[in-house]
């Protein structure tokens, strides 16, 4: 409802703080940099940090930790996606912002299936994810956190062509954590299929693996819906295998009837409902 020059105005934005829902304070804090709304250790610069990083605040806004991350990561950025507009980002601000990321796990729904979140960790993995400022490796870390913090049955693996490593995630993890314990297998070429024969070979019964990749197929790759099929017969469930490529690749599975998979082109906020959905057989 505001016209363009108000936002340009200190005075608006200190009253607009006061109040504005956590989702628009988070979305605007480049604007608000840009304008030099706020002055480092402020009384206003705390208020709004105090509100960023607090429980109530966090809990009523629904954020999902995913979107405060990619919030966070722009922020710390300096500049928009397009390069045009850039700021300085305020330390007290950006600890707030890493407060409220790790409260807001609280705000997502666990479905109460098993999980194995599976991390490709091969030369493919190191680009910036389409749309954020976030590297793929860091984005991987934050999707296998979103799993282990939330489901009572997650199990998080590295893999790359060399072999697969299990990774002790826990609740607990931080996300420099997280991306430490996905850097333990050697980078070569990829094999999506290694998580699934995993399970297999060890007799874990899985009802969602979710392979995160940046280059799913490669020629010499044994076929994935192969190996799910194997894994269904060897431990007797019906699971289902989800491969995202994070930077939208394109690449496809080679079986469209089945119903238990899903390639996902891309990675954003949407895509944790289709995974939440395909586990709850609600698609």
């Amino acid at each position: 409802m505001l016209l363009t020059d108000h936002l340009k105005s200190k005075q608006v934005w200190h009253a607009l703080l006061k109040e504005m829902p956590l989702q628009s304070i988070v979305k605007a804090l480049g604007k608000i940099a840009v304008n030099k709304v706020l002055e480092p250790e402020s009384p206003e610069t705390r208020a709004l940090c105090d509100r960023i990083q607090s429980d109530t605040e966090v809990r009523k806004s629904k954020l999902h930790p995913f979107s405060l991350l990619v919030a966070t990561e722009k922020y710390k950025k300096g500049q928009g996606y397009q390069g045009k507009t850039k700021w300085k980002p305020d330390s007290d601000i950006l600890k707030a912002l890493d407060s409220a990321f790790y409260k807001s796990f609280l705000n997502v729904n666990p479905v109460g299936k098993r999980f194995v979140v599976a991390v490709d960790v091969s030369s493919s993995m190191s680009r910036i994810l389409k749309g954020t400022s976030i590297i793929t490796p860091v984005a991987a870390a934050a999707v296998a956190m979103c799993f282990v913090r939330t489901e009572a049955d997650t199990q998080v693996l590295a893999y790359s062509e060399s072999g697969l490593i299990p990774c002790s995630f826990s609740a607990d993890t931080s996300l420099s954590d997280a991306v430490g314990e996905l850097v333990k297998v050697p980078a070569k070429s990829t094999d999506c299929t290694l998580p699934v024969t995993w399970a297999t070979e060890n007799k874990e019964a899985v009802d969602v693996f979710i392979v995160l990749t940046n280059n799913a197929f490669w020629p010499f790759c044994s076929s994935p819906v192969e190996s799910l099929r194997k894994h269904r017969q060897t431990t007797g469930s019906t699971s289902k295998l989800v491969i995202c490529d994070l930077t939208a690749s394109a690449s496809t599975m080679e079986d469209i009837d089945d119903r238990g998979l899903m390639n996902l082109c891309g990675f954003d906020l949407g895509a944790f409902s289709l995974i939440h959905n395909l586990a709850l057989d609600l698609i």
